[in-house]
């Protein structure tokens, strides 16, 4: 193979595993041909795994588009699982790529459309291309400036196109960008363009095996002609020279009648909206483009800004809150926690994960549920880490609003004895300081004080440890607590489930303050204040504050027995 000519329909560069869990690159044509023994697409970073599996989505339904079952309905969704069950066809893949002409627009170094990238992009002003490392947010793509700091290895062909893809999905921006040329015409990027899954988590169902993965995401909506991925509508400069602000000139002047300094941009970027999920998918937020390789390594790259996007449209594989903004991940806080709200059957489809209501009618039985994206600090460009989270979730959780308010009153019980476990933590760290800070006239232990030793001592991270393997038994077990004849919750002595979560709550609570106290020693001072308040917990102590003002009421917001 020549590097030059890259093709990502037929070279392999998508890492897999096999069904017999091996490990196995595959291309785009033979992934979605090989789709049935393939489980899944792994790769060590979780971007990249939801930034490929999105664009093979996009692919998909443009082929089925292109095969006449467009996924504008769900009858048309159930005639395309008819026709894929056994594997999706060769000449699907075929007729597609002829019908729209786009056969020769996934190479990677290709003079004329490289694949997502603007070609003969550079750098103004002769600056040279940076290393290619630039693409993977998560290495270091500068100079090193100390004895320790080493620039990675430059990446191969195949990672350089998996980077390629998964910094269009993911890519975060600061402030600082560089102007480019794409021949005589000048390109003036705006100072931020978020990615679209930068934002946010993604959430997906997995199947057994890929194709189930790939139906079970792939949900109908309302189709447009316009909706088109980026191999058949390429970006160009023109395309972002037309959205750029223009620069001032000579008798541009400002309110007060002066001139404006001559280059200054007038004006913002202006964003653009995708016309559907493919678009969306496959949005170019980075203007890109990898020099030729050599010896089967991408030295370098020009890279700056794409295409603005705007921060209107709805991603159907992200949860989303009451005041519309998507969910983020938190940084002490695992996915599982709030499973419940990720859940949640709202009356507006555009605010919820649109594959949820999908599996339930499909018949198809998600193996998993995926939580997967990145965590941002205070600064807009910030990431503190990446993360992607398997659980499996029974598919009754995916229709019944009962189980899912059930979830979430249990989880607030175990989120209420958190909040216990840290109240009496700060008590006894008060204790430990000043012994007599509960007394009228004792001393009183310092605020910070408190906070350090709190900190230090807090059993909160190993009780959580802890209810993460409790939680997923209750997911298995939970839809056994529901009498389907009665069409209402077993009588309280036969909800096996929600009864035993609730003593793992308690149990674990204990526990973790138990042992957490030992960090005290066993001094006098340190063993009298850890007396002075309970390490017992109770069924009173899970239930929080507003549940209590309405204790006895016996009914949940949906009507049916708590």
């Amino acid at each position: 193979m020549n590097n030059n000519e890259f093709d990502l329909l037929i070279h392999n560069w998508i890492p897999c595993l096999e069904a017999g869990g091996i490990p196995k690159p595959y291309s785009i044509r033979s992934v979605l041909e090989n789709a049935l023994r393939i489980r899944s697409i792994e790769h060590e970073s979780p971007v990249v795994r939801i930034a490929v599996l999105r664009l093979l989505l996009a692919f998909c339904y443009r082929m089925a588009y292109a095969n006449g079952v467009p996924l504008c309905s769900f009858r048309n969704w159930k005639e395309l699982w008819t026709k894929w069950r056994e594997g999706i066809p060769s000449k699907w893949i075929d007729h597609y790529l002829k019908a729209y002409n786009c056969l020769d627009r996934f190479r990677l170094f290709d003079d004329k459309y490289p694949f997502f990238q603007i070609a003969g992009l550079k750098y103004q002003d002769d600056k040279q291309p940076e290393a290619a490392t630039r693409l993977a947010f998560e290495q270091f793509a500068g100079t090193p400036t100390s004895l320790w700091e080493h620039l990675p290895e430059s990446p191969s062909v195949q990672d350089a196109a998996l980077y390629l893809v998964t910094c269009q999905a993911f890519g975060a921006s600061a402030s600082n960008t560089s102007n480019a040329m794409v021949g005589n015409l000048e390109y003036l990027p705006t100072g931020r363009t978020f990615a679209p899954t930068y934002t946010g988590c993604t959430v997906w169902l997995e199947g057994n095996n890929l194709l189930e993965t790939l139906m079970l995401n792939l949900v109908d909506y309302d189709l447009t002609d316009t909706d088109l991925p980026i191999w058949e509508k390429p970006l160009n400069v023109q395309v972002l020279r037309v959205r750029q602000p223009p620069k001032a000139k000579k008798g541009d002047v400002d309110e007060n009648g002066k001139q404006i300094k001559i280059g200054k941009k007038l004006g913002d970027y202006k964003a653009a909206l995708p016309t559907g999920p493919v678009q969306l998918f496959t949005w170019p937020s980075r203007a890109v483009l990898l020099t030729k390789p050599e010896n089967g390594k991408v030295e370098t790259v020009h890279f700056t800004q794409g295409l603005a996007l705007s921060n209107l449209p709805i991603d159907p594989m992200k949860p989303y809150d009451k005041e519309g903004k998507p969910v983020n991940l938190q940084r002490n806080k695992t996915a599982w926690r709030d499973l419940h709200s990720l859940l949640a059957i709202q009356p507006n489809h555009n605010r919820t994960v649109l594959a949820f209501s999908h599996a339930a009618r499909s018949g198809l039985e998600a193996a998993r549920l995926n939580v997967s994206g990145i965590a941002r600090g205070d600064e807009a460009a910030k990431i503190l880490f990446w993360r992607h989270e398997r659980m499996p979730v029974p598919a009754a959780f995916f229709a019944d609003v009962n189980l899912i308010e059930r979830l979430g009153g249990l989880l607030k019980n175990a989120e209420q004895a958190a909040t216990k476990l840290n109240n009496r933590t700060r008590r006894i760290a008060k204790l430990y300081l000043a012994p007599g800070a509960e007394s009228p006239d004792g001393r009183q232990a310092d605020k910070d004080e408190i906070s350090k030793v709190a900190n230090a001592i807090d059993p909160r991270p190993a009780y959580w440890a802890r209810m993460e393997k409790h939680f997923f038994t209750l997911l298995e077990n939970l839809p056994n607590d529901w009498d389907a004849d009665s069409d209402d919750w077993k009588q309280d002595d036969r909800q096996a489930a929600t009864k035993a979560w609730r003593k793992h709550v308690i149990d674990e609570a204990r526990q973790a303050l138990k042992e957490s106290t030992r960090i005290l020693g066993t001094t006098a001072r340190a063993i009298q204040a850890v007396a002075r308040v309970s390490i017992d917990f109770y069924d009173n102590d899970l239930i929080p504050p507003l549940q209590e003002a309405a204790k006895g009421k016996g009914k949940t917001k949906g009507g049916k027995k708590k």
